[in-house]
Order: structure tokens, then sequence, then C-alpha cells
């Protein structure tokens, strides 16, 4: 009976010693966190004390960490910093990255130096700014992200989206006139120049005030170079579906009658926005295709 209950006492003591230390298989990573003095066993072993990934606050992974042909393939282990508020990720070769349990997490810069087609930060709900950079051509690792929701991110007041993104959803019920945007053309831009395709939908609260460049919209910085975007209350007709509609709107520009054609959908009603994203007038009933403007 002794033998027995020494037995067990000796697996919990083995199991409380493997819930202190945190794997991280990446070695690359690894080195870097001794780098930083935050490893500080100071041995690439697969793992780090639980104790030295709580102490750490803030974390960037830049090109100048790294020397040139070496790339970060996975971030694992990032997730056991549940204290940290600022992680910024560049010159790495991740195609997800995981921050669902950094739920202390203010700033998140991820730079164009990823392979990301996706970022999910509906459970970082103190989050404050977001930057991600797309990237296009053969140099490196490139982001290709194309939809961002940050319904879940009522602090949010600086996002820097790079260029392919088509959808934003700021619906987070504490839209307020400190809000930064970027949603700019890739950093290479495609052969004959920017793509005129190339627009933004931004879900916002209240989308009528949006639309009317009201308060708070009014005051928010938004730069879209080579890009162009308009608020909406629901942007779900940028969908697959509605995709597979071939739509003309000509002439454009146009001074009198303005046509509208498709190849499978028949238009009942239209909304018209100016270039910054601003309604100028609704068509309750479109007659034969045309609407008039003049």
């Amino acid at each position: 009976m002794k033998k027995t209950l020494l037995t067990a006492i000796l697996a919990c003591s083995g199991f409380t010693a493997l819930a202190q230390v945190v794997n991280v298989p990446d070695a690359i990573l690894e080195q870097l966190l001794i780098d930083k003095d935050i490893d500080t066993d100071e041995t690439v072993n697969g793992q780090i004390s639980t104790a030295d990934a709580l102490a750490v606050t803030s974390l960037a992974i830049t090109y100048e960490d790294l020397n040139d042909l070496e790339y970060i393939t996975e971030l694992t282990g990032i997730e056991a910093f549940t204290n940290i508020e600022n992680l910024s990720i560049d010159h790495t070769m991740i195609e997800n990255l995981n921050v669902s349990t950094l739920v202390n997490l203010k700033h998140l810069h991820c730079g164009s130096s990823s392979m990301l087609t996706s970022l999910d930060v509906s459970h970082n709900t103190l989050l404050e700014s977001l930057h991600f950079s797309n990237g296009a051509g053969d140099v490196g690792p490139m982001n290709s992200i194309q939809e961002i929701d940050l319904s879940h991110n009522p602090n949010i007041n600086d996002l820097r989206a790079g260029g392919g993104v088509h959808y934003i959803n700021l619906k987070n019920g504490n839209n307020n006139s400190n809000m930064n945007i970027i949603i700019n053309e890739p950093m290479s831009l495609p052969p004959g120049g920017p793509d005129p395709s190339n627009h933004v939908c931004i879900e916002v609260d209240n989308a009528e005030a949006a639309q009317n460049n009201a308060l708070p919209y009014s005051d928010w910085d938004i730069e879209h170079e080579y890009t162009t975007y308009a608020f909406s209350a629901d942007c779900s007709l940028n969908t697959e579906k509605f995709n597979r509609y071939t739509v003309s709107v000509y002439p454009n520009p146009a001074s009198d009658v303005l046509n509208i054609q498709s190849n499978g959908m028949v238009a009942d009603s239209a909304t018209l926005f100016d270039i910054s994203g601003r309604k100028v007038q609704e068509y309750n009933t479109i007659t034969n295709g045309q609407v008039f403007v003049s």
C-alpha cells in the first residue's frame, strides 16, 4: 500500500513540473527569446518556463533580430504570454497566428513578411491598434488578408490594413471620433499601376451618419491612396454569391443618365455615393435600368 501511494505522489509531482514549462518547437524563435533575455535558461531545448512567458508585456520580432536567411515558421508557445500588451511580428513565415489567449493585448502589428490569410482578434477585447501589411511579388513571404472583423474590439482606434483588404467590420458599438484608418494599395503594385477595382466596404455602427459625413465619422482620419471605400450597415453584398453577377454601370462619369445592367440580377433601387463614401442620393425605383442623375 505504501509503495502505491508513493508512486501516485511522484506522478502528481511530475505533472506539476511539466505544467511549469511552455513548448517552443521553433528553434529560431527560442534563440530570439534567449537573445532578448526572455528565456532565462539560455538553452535551445524546445521549451521556456511559464514564469518567463508570464513576465513578458512587450515582444517585437523584427528583421534586425534575425539573419537574412532565417525565418520563424511557427509561433507555438506565444499563447502562454498572457500578460503581453504589445506584440509586433515581422520577418516570419507563419501561416497561422493564435492570439486568442492574449486577453491583455492592446497593440498587434503584423508586418508583410508573414504568410497570413486570416487574423482572428475576437478575443482581444482590449485591442487599441492593429497594423498588418499585405504584399505582392516573390521577394519573400507576404500576407494576404482580405477581411478583418473588429466587431468585438470596442477600444480600437488605429487600423492599418494593407492593400487587398475588401471588408472591415467596425460595428463594435463604440464608434467615436478617435479613429485612424489607413487602407492603401499593396507595397508592390501590379503591372499597369493601381487596380481601380480595389474597393473596401466598412461596416459601422451608424451607416447613415457615416455616409453623410456626420459625427463622429466626419472626424475619422482615413488614408486611402489608390483605394476607394464606402460605409455600410451590412457588407453582405460583398460575397462570393454576389460577385458571380456581372454588373455594368455606364457612362462614367455621367451628367444626365446612368445605365445599370446585369447578367442575372434586376436592380430595383440604388444609392449613389461620392468618391469619399458620402451618400449623395437615393433612388427607390429604377426604370428600364436607368437612373437620372442630372
